[in-house]
């Protein structure tokens, strides 16, 4: 039995692909070790989608030359976004690899791994896989085809041992929107829809193993358009029905999904978060900037009205309804009135979290060819001062909470002993003191103390702890 060590660098996307790996590899017989002096293979699946978290993955990378050095046997391989975009330009950099292997290909990892010479050439598996190793996914102007439909509908074997309390699921691959500033359709090409059918096996098996929470994962989740929709329900748009669809499963808790699109909100998809209870009352929705000319520079295809309207009808249909959303600070052409425009806009809607960055050129994308690029210094302030608005903001929605009695998830342990740590329904961490065998179950915890990022709680004295065991 031979041994291996993944690291995970970036979004959602990348921790399920990582998972992904661990099941397939299991099924080769290969085993997780903690430590990387214990791996006969090492992967780091890298994240490519803003150049600090590119910098952040190879100086990790270049961190394994001496373990190289010490063990030539290991294998060293690089994966996800960055991998695809790198390709064999990582090797000037990352001379002693053995793989760099693109999203698209990542099912191949385990069958060469048993070729693979650890002192050879590296092996470059990107691009779709069709045409050549080194292929590059589509161009905007292409359009998927049925054979890359089928690609996200691959059987996706279970990684080893018992599912996690929460766990992603994948429902669509690629992104076709092509934003100015973001490189995912170039890396993980176009958008591909698995069939409902797929879907609902995989939330079955982990439904089976102990799985009580689950996050749909896609690059523009509300934009699912399976070839085939049965068993879905006709008439309805798809992801509303595969909600309905997963939704109606007993074993299941909570529903989330992630990463959604303000174009792509139907009426029925906004309506489900006042009529669905599965569904959480919490919702990641992308605003990046509050300038029209902003967004339209992004290629974003909604502007400031149109979004404070559809924020106004998910709160008309869920009041309770948290939302958090991405910002981005110092694209080309920003000016200080534009961004002032986000500040004013993040003001008026309140969101209980943001997650906030400079831009940076990244290849191929139209952005990093755009004039009046705003230089570094400015772009820090912009988003220290951004930042600075959203931790207020944050802390004065939290402290509403004091007083309340929320439901929680018990996922873990909390940093102190005798502490329990869960989220809520919207997704804040509340940590509490109570007895080990609420780990796994939902239970009530009344709201004793807030902060920016985590509640203080403790178990209501007055009545009896609700919980549903796993």
């Amino acid at each position: 039995m031979k041994n291996y060590h993944i690291i995970t660098f970036g979004c959602q996307m990348n921790v399920y692909d990582s998972g992904r790996l661990r099941g397939l590899l299991a099924e080769r017989g290969w085993r997780s070790v903690a430590t990387l002096a214990e791996a006969d293979f090492i992967f780091l699946n890298a994240c490519s989608i803003r150049e600090k978290a590119a910098q952040r993955v190879i100086a990790r990378l270049k961190e394994l030359k001496p373990l190289k050095k010490a063990r030539p046997s290991v294998l060293i391989g690089v994966g996800g976004c960055l991998a695809e975009q790198e390709g064999v330009a990582f090797l000037a950099q990352i001379p002693f690899l053995s793989l760099i292997v693109g999203p698209g290909r990542l099912g191949e990892i385990p069958e060469r791994l048993a070729s693979l010479d650890p002192q050879g050439p590296a092996l470059i598996l990107t691009g779709t896989g069709r045409a050549s190793e080194t292929a590059s996914p589509g161009s905007e102007n292409e359009v998927a085809s049925e054979e890359e439909s089928e690609i996200a509908s691959e059987a996706r074997p279970t990684p080893p041992g018992p599912a996690a309390l929460s766990s992603f699921l994948t429902i669509m691959e690629g992104c076709d929107n092509f934003c100015a500033y973001c490189v995912v359709p170039y890396l993980r090409g176009r958008e591909r829809s698995r069939p409902p059918a797929a879907i609902l096996r995989e939330a079955e098996s982990l439904l089976a193993q102990g799985c009580r929470e689950i996050t749909l994962l896609g690059q523009n989740v509300n934009s699912y358009a399976p070839t085939r929709l049965d068993p879905l329900e006709p008439g309805q748009p798809p992801f509303v029905a595969l909600l309905k669809k997963l939704a109606a499963y007993p074993e299941l808790w909570r529903l989330r999904f992630t990463t959604s699109h303000p174009k792509d909100f139907s009426p029925e998809l906004i309506e489900l978060f006042g009529s669905l209870p599965t569904l959480c009352p919490q919702l990641h929705l992308p605003l990046q900037s509050g300038s029209d000319a902003i967004l339209r520079a992004m290629g974003r295809r909604y502007d400031r009205a149109g979004y404070l309207e559809l924020v106004r009808q998910l709160r008309q249909a869920n009041p309770q309804l948290a939302l958090s959303t991405d910002i981005i600070v110092g694209f080309p052409g920003e000016t200080e009135a534009d961004w002032r425009m986000t500040q004013e806009l993040l003001a008026e809607i309140r969101f209980d979290s943001i997650f906030s960055f400079k831009y940076s050129d990244r290849p191929q994308t139209r952005a990093q060819n755009l004039p009046n690029k705003v230089p570094e210094l400015e772009k820090s302030r912009r988003l220290f001062e951004t930042q600075l608005l959203q931790k207020a903001i944050t802390l004065e929605i939290n402290q509403t909470l004091v007083g309340q009695t929320l439901e929680v998830l018990v996922t873990g342990t909390g940093r102190r002993p005798g502490q329990l740590s869960g989220r809520t329904g919207s997704l804040k961490i509340v940590n509490f003191p109570g007895p080990n065998w609420l780990q796994g179950q939902l239970t009530q915890v009344e709201i004793t103390e807030a902060h920016v990022a985590s509640l203080l709680g403790r178990l209501p004295e007055a009545q009896d702890t609700f919980a549903r065991s796993a």
